[in-house]
């Protein structure tokens, strides 16, 4: 008798991974579930976080384990994101935690537990060109989180099945639905920063022990124009809630910590034509062609800017636009798209 392929699965409790496991045991797949604990101040806090998952897991007769992940989240993530805003920057989380912890650990487990494939329940493909395996965009736009893997290696892709690509999300509620878990489309999907309950991120950061140091607002010329109440309260872009009032709208065009100024700005001054990039990864680098044009994301929701390409010293690279850009914020990602397959990205250090 054949052996069925295992595969490890991350497994949260929410529709989606939750259907991944469905649709992965009717392709025959051995699966086995995961759920990794990244935030909670307790026990309690950690079984609860679980406790859907491991429930489902049940259900479906799934072999199921529970991380402790933690302090490693704090270390990396928490950290990570505290330091992006002390020093001006505004962080992306995700491109922190998805390669150097949730990944990470997927593939870790997957060695321990002898699981062929990893699995998640992303809304992505996998397409093949020229004997490399990238990431690509899912079938569903609207659901599409090719945005958030750029920063995965090679050889991790290679070990990727993500059941979900070619589905639309009310595919996944349907499947949900006639398998018996109802429930499961009735749970709140989860928005904003994971390990921060509402959207309040400022107040987060002043209980991490960030002080608030009032400072100033300039325009580009560096003329005084206000009083602002500390740099990690305002992002590139920024519009409402400056506590500022002028005869026209402005936005927070640059954020200046080494002289604690916050640098204001009509809307068609914020427009960039290059982006730098720091701690770039791609694919594989010996395929990208620079003469060739690329698409580029800085927003998961922003729509894809034709772009050039090029390589500077080690990790660093340049973006140089077709068209200009508005609101390109330092610290978040930018992610580079040869059509839909995601070739790699990196750090945004600065623009002009």
């Amino acid at each position: 008798m054949k052996m069925r392929q295992k595969v490890l699965l991350g497994m949260s409790g929410g529709i989606d991974s939750s259907v991944a496991a469905m649709v992965l045991q009717e392709q025959g797949f051995e699966v086995v579930g995961i759920t990794f604990i990244f935030s909670g101040s307790d026990m309690k806090d950690f079984y609860h976080s679980a406790d859907s998952a491991k429930m489902l897991a049940g259900k479906l007769g799934i072999e199921h384990y529970v991380v402790d992940l933690r302090e490693e989240f704090k270390n990396q993530v928490i950290r990570y994101f505290i330091n992006e805003y002390s020093s001006g920057n505004t962080p992306f989380s995700c491109a922190v935690c998805n390669p150097k912890l949730k990944f990470y650990n997927l593939k870790k487990y997957a060695d321990k537990l002898s699981c062929n494939f990893i699995s998640t329940g992303h809304y992505v493909n996998i397409v093949e060109i020229e004997g490399v395996k990238y990431i690509s965009s899912g079938k569903d736009r609207n659901k599409d989180q090719s945005f958030f893997l750029w920063g995965l290696q090679k050889e991790l892709i290679n070990r990727f099945i993500f059941p979900l690509g070619d589905l639309y999300k009310n595919d996944v509620r349907e499947i949900a639905q006639q398998k018996g878990f109802e429930d499961l489309t009735q749970k709140k999907e989860s928005l904003g920063i994971c390990f921060i309950e509402g959207k309040d991120y400022r107040k987060y950061l002043e209980n991490s022990g960030l002080n608030l140091i009032p400072g100033n607002f300039t325009d580009l010329k560096g003329k005084v124009i206000g009083k602002h109440k500390g740099v990690f309260h305002y992002t590139i872009g920024q519009r409402r809630g400056l506590g500022v009032h002028f005869n026209k709208p402005v936005f927070v065009a640059e954020i200046k910590t080494e002289s604690n100024e916050v640098v204001l700005a009509d809307f068609d001054e914020m427009f960039r034509s290059k982006i730098f990039l720091n701690n770039t990864h791609f694919v594989d680098k010996n395929s990208v062609d620079f003469n060739k044009t690329y698409t580029v994301k800085i927003r998961y929701r922003l729509q894809q800017n034709l772009c050039k390409l090029k390589l500077l010293d080690g990790c660093n690279a340049q973006i140089e636009l077709e068209k200009p850009v508005a609101m390109v914020a330092n610290g978040q990602t930018a992610v580079i798209y040869d059509e839909d397959c995601v070739i790699g990205g990196g750090f945004i250090e600065s623009s002009e």
